[in-house]
């Protein structure tokens, strides 16, 4: 059986002598494995489509083993974004992002177009911290894991939203946030952003300006969230966050 499929490589990984192990998140197919043979000798024509976040155009195989990846056509890779440091390590947490998140053989459209729209804008404007928030929360909404910040998700109360706990998804009123653990403090700006990140657009998104409080507030929030319902730690986030503290103050990083 054939298959024709656009899609962004995860990663890659060495694979017996000559083959590379490519994980995808493909338009059809959703998060998938396959092999890309011969991929290290020095003329392999698959070699630029199988790099980590490049958007190419894959043919495979499938038979009863592992899927072949047998042609291949670079669509983006994404140039601008592999020559700045700072760009291609968030880059690189995006992709860590889909691999940790996404279940083997479910197609997600519209993440899928988020994830290509967010590595566009990257790559042509560079960075906002914005960006990769909006992917985050464009993440949790895609798998089911909206938050619920208009009513107390244990008794409805619209009134008196005090904290947002983690292990029940949403927010909770004053008399409610006492029987709960895990609860999380948002000021105001970060739940009116909360709400703004996971209904709007990128194109609206990237006009947005906030204080650097909310942005920070944002990040912790976003950060355990995911943490919590994926059940997974991000290695590259925290290898970012060590990496920032070890800088001389007036060296910039992202």
């Amino acid at each position: 059986m054939y298959l024709r499929s656009r899609a962004i490589v995860i990663k890659n990984m060495d694979y017996r002598e000559s083959d590379k192990l490519v994980t995808i998140f493909s338009e059809h197919e959703g998060k998938m494995k396959a092999v890309a043979r011969g991929i290290k000798k020095p003329r392999s024509s698959l070699r630029a489509c199988v790099q980590p976040f490049c958007h190419s155009s894959l043919f495979f195989s499938r038979g009863k083993g592992m899927s072949l990846i047998t042609q291949g056509k670079l669509l983006e890779f994404y140039g601008n974004t592999r020559e700045d440091f700072d760009r291609s390590l968030y880059a690189l947490y995006l992709m860590e992002l889909l691999d940790k998140s996404l279940m083997d053989g479910i197609a997600i459209p519209r993440l899928y177009t988020t994830t290509l729209e967010v590595l566009s804008f990257l790559n042509q404007s560079g960075y906002n911290p914005l960006l990769i928030r909006y992917f985050e929360m464009s993440l949790l909404v895609n798998l089911g894991y909206s938050p619920v910040l208009d009513h107390c998700v244990l008794c409805g109360n619209k009134d008196d939203l005090k904290l947002f706990s983690l292990p029940d998804g949403g927010m909770l009123c004053r008399d409610c946030s006492y029987q709960s653990s895990g609860a999380v403090s948002l000021s105001k700006e970060t739940l009116a952003l909360i709400g703004f990140l996971g209904r709007s657009r990128l194109a609206t998104v990237e006009r947005v300006r906030v204080s650097n409080k909310a942005l920070k507030e944002l990040e912790y929030f976003l950060e355990k969230y995911l943490e919590y319902y994926l059940e997974r730690k991000f290695n590259l986030k925290k290898a970012m966050s060590i990496l920032k503290r070890g800088m001389p103050k007036d060296t910039k990083l992202i």
